[in-house]
């Protein structure tokens, strides 16, 4: 018999979807360990939801990701779900760059900070098998937005390791499913007036995927992509590069 209460982790948790996974998570049970970067915005979780263990840490940060989950180690034997959510995105005009501009930041926080801590849970999870990782890509990891295209970059590179990581953990008993959503109603996109999809339905859809063991999920208008991009990949390329 597996011991309760199960244990997931959320990372990026303070924000946006996280937020979302995490208030999910807690409704249905599960003891919820949350980290991030603003400690601002982490005692706002703690202040919403006291029974969250909310711990911070910086994912592009190899120490800072194994001293977390040191923690979470010495007090549990496993984890059963790991939603690797921590990412960030900016606007910027490929064909307007100077010297001073960060062209590497997407990549340190959604690729890099995914895979830290993706290898640093690997033990937890093993643990806690038959267990899930959850990884929040992005629609535009299939199809590149012109808008933010080092964010699609980086959304696309965590796609590719999510569909690795589907086939060779299957035989650890670990479930690998990618979330890709449309633009989300979170804080960093208060300022666009296009349609937005709650945090809470793609936390839903996420999760009922992964525990039908589905490699990826595709919620709101994006179940249309991986269609679109195989029968007119230009047209998809128009589409979205103006999203």
């Amino acid at each position: 018999m597996r011991a309760t209460p199960r244990v997931a982790v959320v990372s990026g948790g303070s924000s946006g979807i996280g937020w979302a996974f995490v208030e999910t998570l807690l409704d249905e049970g599960y003891l919820v360990y949350a980290c991030g970067r603003d400690a601002g915005r982490l005692a706002r979780l703690k202040d919403a939801f006291p029974t969250a263990q909310v711990i911070p840490c910086d994912v592009t940060d190899r120490r800072s990701v194994r001293a977390f989950f040191r923690t979470i180690r010495n007090a549990h034997d496993r984890i059963d779900l790991l939603v690797s959510n921590a990412g960030g995105s900016r606007e910027v005009d490929l064909a307007r760059l100077d010297l001073c501009t960060d062209l590497t930041g997407e990549i340190r926080v959604n690729y890099e900070g995914a895979v830290n801590l993706i290898a640093e849970s690997l033990p937890l999870l093993r643990a806690g098998a038959p267990s899930n990782l959850v990884i929040v890509g992005s629609g535009y990891g299939l199809v590149p937005s012109a808008r933010v295209p080092l964010y699609s970059a980086s959304k696309a590179a965590l796609h590719s390791l999510a569909k690795t990581l589907h086939s060779t953990w299957a035989s650890l008993a670990i479930t690998v499913t990618e979330v890709c959503p449309p633009v989300v109603d979170t804080p960093s996109v208060q300022h666009r007036q296009v349609r937005k999809m709650p945090p809470h339905d793609v936390v839903a859809q996420a999760l009922a995927g992964a525990r039908r063991g589905k490699a990826t999920v595709y919620p709101g208008k994006t179940r249309f992509l991986p269609l679109l991009n195989r029968l007119a990949p230009t047209l998809a390329e128009r589409i979205v590069a103006k999203s």
